[in-house]
């Protein structure tokens, strides 16, 4: 056992002897004594904390959570993804085409044998040799234009996914940080329930405000367990996104204002996002894919040869014999060698790959249809992107400067008041209720704010 399992266990040991000291003293509890009660209920709470704290320091390093920024989890989205690794796939399937694409038609061998009657044989053995005139280059070329079409989907894939990773992250930050003001504002709840007890026991309040203030406290710890749970379920997303299991520990270093209020200048200007946008140089190149296509069903159409050789060997005789030149009796035969040399040639007469020409220049139109379309987007989601970052970061700097400090200032005095007598306890609960409002009004603009510079980064094209 190492020496941190040791003071644990023996911390757990004293809690757990506490708490059974404790209940046998609160089984049956008079009014006067809720407020003891409650005030034990936190120590609870941090003996737990500190069960939870024995268990990550117990879990191998492996096993811990990475921690990382914003950044570096788009980075490791783009590597672990697997609706990436699916189109990456594609990427290998294009260039094998490109590879079948540069190869030559293979020669045909052909070959025959004829046996006639008697001595009568011919036999023969040719090959047949394509050349695939000017049709190589073109079919070559086509491959290419597919493969670069293939890549450049991918990386437009590349650009959404890292948008939509930021905008998770931007998402579980905001629930991040609904859950610290919630849980900030319940501590504050349970601190003025606790003090309209004490001044209900002194009977310097009556029981009603008591019973106020123990409402108010359960329902911001109902908003606390619902922003719990809204920033659990934003981190299982945003680790789908990441390529990431469900139960995968991970941390966040950024936080939600840091994001917003060190964001740089975009590094690519409107003009040049406008050329280098994954999607835009996509449809482009689906035009240069068009005209491709077109140049290789021409050349198809055209004029092509195969070269043909061929040897033949031919034997003939017949029954009757003869004389040769010197008198004597042979058999009437013969052994006769031919070599062949010729061509081949395609007529381009009625097909001439005129319906697949059409095909092409129909596809040409469509490539310069979308590459007006996603021009125009492009420029249009540019504007919009930076006018909403523009504003927002003039709203982060209005709540910044001095309305959250007001509102803070303002439950401190009044609370100080109340104590003393000078306030009610409803006035109070209202400037409570406005400072969560106050912060969870802030929350939503830093969270516009970072969405806007998220959406802003997608628009101009920005991939790590």
């Amino acid at each position: 056992m190492t020496r941190m399992t040791r003071i644990v266990s023996g911390a757990l040991e004293t809690w757990l002897h506490r708490w059974n000291t404790e209940t046998q003293r609160y089984k049956s509890p008079e009014p006067r004594d809720r407020g003891l009660i409650r005030s034990f209920q936190p120590s609870v709470s941090l003996s737990l904390c500190g069960v939870s704290l024995f268990g990550l320091c117990a879990m191998p390093p492996s096993a811990r959570a990475q921690d990382v920024t914003v950044e570096q989890l788009v980075t490791l989205a783009l590597e672990r993804s697997p609706e990436l690794r699916v189109a990456r796939a594609g990427i290998a399937v294009a260039a094998g085409q490109v590879t079948q694409a540069g190869l030559r038609p293979n020669p045909v061998a052909v070959s025959s044998h004829e046996q006639g009657s008697g001595s009568t044989m011919n036999t023969i053995v040719g090959v047949e040799w394509p050349l695939d005139l000017s049709r190589r280059s073109a079919r070559t070329e086509t491959a290419q234009r597919a493969s670069e079409v293939t890549s450049l989907s991918v990386r437009e894939r590349e650009r959404l996914i890292a948008a939509e990773v930021r905008e998770q992250a931007g998402r579980l930050l905001a629930a991040r940080r609904v859950v610290e003001v919630t849980s900030e504002a319940l501590a504050q709840a349970r601190r003025t329930r606790d003090l309209v007890d004490r001044q209900v026991t002194e009977g310097r309040a009556p029981q009603l405000d008591s019973n106020l203030a123990a409402i108010e406290a359960l329902q911001v710890e109902a908003e606390a367990v619902l922003a719990n749970g809204e920033a659990e379920a934003a981190m299982i997303e945003l680790k789908a996104l990441a390529g990431l299991p469900p139960d995968a520990p991970l941390m966040i270093r950024d936080s939600l204002e840091s994001l917003v209020v060190s964001a740089s200048v975009p590094r690519v200007t409107p003009a040049a996002a406008l050329e280098t946008r994954p999607d835009i140089r996509e449809a482009l190149a689906r035009m240069t894919f068009a005209d491709a296509q077109g140049e290789e069903a021409r050349r198809a159409g055209g004029f092509d040869m195969t070269v043909v050789g061929a040897y033949t060997r031919a034997q003939a005789g017949f029954a009757q014999q003869g004389f040769d030149g010197s008198g004597v009796r042979v058999p009437i035969e013969g052994v006769f060698h031919t070599v062949t040399l010729g061509a081949k040639v395609t007529l381009p007469l009625f097909h001439r790959n005129q319906g697949a020409l059409i095909s092409a220049q129909s596809e040409r139109g469509a490539a310069e249809a979308l590459f007006d379309t996603r021009q125009r987007a492009a420029r249009a989601e540019i504007d919009a992107a930076g006018a909403r970052d523009r504003e927002a970061r003039r709203a982060v700097a209005l709540y910044a400067s001095t309305v959250r400090d007001v509102a803070r200032q303002n439950v401190d005095v009044v609370l100080e008041a109340y104590d003393l007598g000078r306030f009610r306890l409803s006035d109070l609960l209202t400037h409570q209720r406005r400072y969560l409002e106050v912060e969870a009004a802030y929350t939503d603009v830093l969270s516009r704010a970072y969405q806007a510079q998220a959406a802003l980064r997608r628009a101009l094209g920005e991939i790590p």
